[in-house]
């Protein structure tokens, strides 16, 4: 899962723009604010990513292990996964990891507790289409349309115009373009969603962000 650099569940309250996701460099994607203190978060390692989920509920008792361990379970998290947080939250850059190859007219997928990205180099068009399917779990706690910002490109580390946002339903397949693409490209994207959640019968913000890393070869 390459591609899948990062997803984090989080409280939207001052999402920084994307920096350029040069090696080394933090990018931050989300923060807590003090009106929102029971922020939890889980980070899952594979193969070719990174996810985090992060979530905020808006009031209440705290969530005790056993409760952390149920919810991990009905997302798809192992068992510990969950972890109270505080204060604010960076993911790495994809350009930390090293980068899939996307051959000419393949269509692989990614998928984990998150969901599903897919994305295929179009040589003869020199675009990269991609897809984003938001998992049946995920989409289970959340209770709202789904804000989504558009997705920030870097073509050879340099910035590209961004796709366009959509305010839509959970089950929404996001989908757009990234052009021009050439053989031999290093592409970077990654895209951020907003919505409410209900966690266990308690009402609370989230935000779910991707990130991919590709080489296009033909």
């Amino acid at each position: 899962m390459a591609a899948v650099a990062a997803a984090v569940l989080a409280a939207p309250a001052a999402q920084a723009a994307p920096a350029s996701p040069a090696a080394g460099v933090a990018v931050r994607t989300a923060h807590a604010t003090a009106s929102a203190p029971q922020t939890y978060a889980a980070t899952t390692t594979t193969a070719g990513g990174r996810t985090t989920l992060r979530f905020a509920l808006d009031g209440g008792a705290k969530l005790s292990r056993a409760d952390l361990d149920r919810v991990g379970s009905q997302l798809g998290l192992g068992k510990g996964s969950l972890r109270a947080v505080s204060g604010s939250v960076t993911q790495r850059a994809a350009a930390e990891r090293r980068s899939a190859v996307l051959r000419c007219d393949k269509n692989p997928t990614w998928s984990d507790a998150n969901g599903t990205l897919a994305a295929r180099f179009n040589c003869h068009y020199s675009n990269i289409n991609w897809g984003f399917k938001i998992s049946a779990r995920l989409q289970s706690v959340i209770t709202s349309n789904v804000n989504e910002s558009g997705v920030s490109w870097w073509r050879n580390g340099k910035r590209m115009p961004k796709n366009a946002g959509h305010v839509v339903g959970r089950s929404y397949h996001f989908h757009g373009t990234l052009k021009p693409v050439k053989h031999g490209d290093h592409v970077q994207f990654q895209d951020y969603m907003t919505f409410r959640v209900r966690i266990g019968g308690r009402p609370g913000t989230g935000s779910l962000v991707w990130a991919a890393d590709v080489t296009a070869k033909k």
